[in-house]
């Protein structure tokens, strides 16, 4: 199972331990120390799941656990040594999907890593296309295609297009649009590359179907699942 894992602890050891383990299983392990750097690798990369300490000096894990919901869809897993009742049912309110408590055996974690990854694989399942107006994009391949005819996309376009879908119908907000850390330069060109994409997709772009302004707050990708 080729499958991506972001590992978030500030335990050193920890890391190293898991890692090695989840490496060894066919698992790509990328770790990061603290939640801030865990944000910034989050808007680079897509990962298949994501597993964070809860308490580090940095935070809660259960503010991370809501950027990332926020961003995609993929599983969460918890890892804490907070085991009471009701800090699970706070974790598991908040959107993460599981809750292991320290300390724990690695292989349990690796099973339920599987459990997991099979059960979003199944979920997925239905969402593997998003169709809007002519147009179909496949999750799956990332590809954009009008009337079985492939669009082509540019690097940019194509990531702005996937954020857009991964909250299809829902407000994105520029900042969220945004590849780095944001300052006004960085909006800007998350503006062109909309006007871009717009340009690709709509029939009228200054009078955009799908890709919807929403005055002051961002964009919208109005689209359905097949």
């Amino acid at each position: 199972m080729n499958r991506t894992i972001l590992l978030v602890d500030d335990d050193e050891r920890l890391r190293d331990l898991l890692k090695d383990y989840l490496s060894d299983k066919n698992l790509n392990i990328f770790t990061c120390q603290d939640f801030e750097e865990a944000k910034e690798v989050l808007n680079f990369f897509i990962f298949d799941l994501v597993i964070l300490d809860r308490m580090m000096p940095s935070g809660d894990g259960v503010n991370l656990v809501t950027f990332i919901k926020k961003k995609s869809n993929i599983p969460v897993i918890i890892l804490t040594a907070m085991g009471e009742d009701d800090n699970k049912i706070h974790g598991l309110k908040t959107g993460s999907d599981d809750y292991v408590t320290k300390p724990f055996e690695p292989e349990e974690l690796y099973l339920r890593i599987i459990k997991l990854l099979k059960l979003y694989e199944n979920i997925n399942q239905s969402e593997l296309r998003i169709e809007f107006g002519d147009y179909i994009f496949d999750i799956k391949s990332q590809d954009l295609k009008k009337n079985n005819s492939e669009v082509y996309l540019t690097e940019g376009e194509n990531n702005l297009l996937i954020k857009l879908i991964n909250k299809r119908n829902n407000l994105v907000s520029r900042e969220e649009l945004a590849d780095k850390e944001f300052d006004e330069s960085e909006l800007r060109k998350v503006d062109v590359g909309i006007t871009r994409l717009r340009q690709k997709i709509e029939k009228i772009p200054k009078k955009p179907q799908f890709i919807k302004t929403i005055r002051g707050k961002g964009y919208m990708l109005v689209c359905r699942e097949i």
